[in-house]
């Protein structure tokens, strides 16, 4: 190499190879001077096609790993060199496309890439979202033969929007079971009835849709909560006083007070639970114990709906 400098400036006396040489004085972009393949290594022949100096990538530190500058690069050339060859190219596994490169990588990070799914033809996921060329449907997936962007969006994968739209009304169970989808907690009212009996797909809570079943029942109004009955959370309830049921004694018989419900004036007699087992019904007061004149009247004294018995 041509060189002014003394022997001790690159070699050593306790081996002359390798030499070490300062390149503190060498002009930058005049590299090729002496890396020429002949007075010191060069571009071999698998180099990257380029006709910059050698410190545009290189460094006299390390010459590899070598860093290039993409700036002058005109975006969709990747494929000059990353072919595979020059440089590293799409792999066997990789996803089918004939995008340029830079459409989804970065010369910043290689990994992860940003894929644009604005020309991806709606309902085509599963082409390459098949397991192998991109993540597809997990095995604990809701069994489902619809395309993957009828619940997934490209913005975000998780949360999934699922209509219902199609969905056959009391076969709710058949995805919410606890484990294909959210189901009934170990604390739910206790039922057999199908989820949308009570629950709406455009709002899960409060369950508002709920109707008693029982040609019994009647409407006690908002200020009876299902809880004052339903004590054990269960759907099914036993009558308290069967021998009334199925009138409003049935349940309430405890509740009932002869005292304000005078049958007879004089000599007094009142009225029994089991007399005025349907509180709506009428409670006449009589003159006499014969029944036969009506000194009072009076009907339908009490309503479930009063909010107080």
């Amino acid at each position: 190499m041509p060189t002014t400098q003394a022997c001790d400036t690159c070699h050593r006396t306790t081996a002359w190879k390798p030499a070490t040489f300062n390149h503190a004085g060498v002009a930058p972009g005049s590299c090729a001077t002496c890396h020429n393949g002949s007075t010191a290594t060069g571009k071999t022949a698998t180099h990257v096609p380029t006709t910059q100096a050698c410190d545009a990538c290189h460094r006299t530190t390390a010459w590899k790993p070598a860093t290039f500058n993409h700036a002058s690069v005109a975006p969709g050339s990747c494929a000059t060199c990353h072919n595979g060859t020059t440089a590293t190219g799409k792999t066997a596994a990789h996803v089918p496309t004939t995008l340029a490169c830079d459409s989804c990588h970065r010369t910043t990070a290689w990994k992860p890439a940003t894929f644009s799914h604005t020309s991806v033809a709606p309902g085509s996921c599963a082409t390459c979202h098949n397991g192998t060329t991109a993540t597809g449907k997990t095995a604990a997936h809701v069994p489902t033969t619809l395309a993957c962007d009828s619940c997934h969006r490209t913005t975000a994968w998780k949360p999934a929007t699922f209509s219902h739209t199609s969905v056959v009304p009391g076969s709710c169970a058949t995805c919410h079971n606890g484990t294909t989808a959210t189901g009934k907690s170990a604390s739910h009212f206790v039922t057999t009835r199908s989820c949308d009996a009570c629950h709406s797909t455009t709002k899960w809570i409060p369950a508002t849709t709920y109707s008693h079943l029982s040609p019994f029942y009647k409407q006690h109004g908002s200020k009876v909560a299902c809880a004052g009955c339903h004590t054990n959370k269960n759907e099914q309830l036993a009558w308290p006083f069967p021998a009334y049921k199925p009138d409003c004694a049935g349940c309430h018989a405890s509740k009932f007070k002869p005292g304000p419900h005078t049958k007879v004036d004089s000599p007094k007699l009142l009225y029994t639970v089991a007399e005025l087992k349907d509180c709506a019904g009428s409670c006449h007061i009589y003159k006499n114990n014969t029944f036969t004149t009506i000194s009072k009247q009076r009907t339908g004294e009490h309503r479930a709906t009063s909010g107080g018995f």
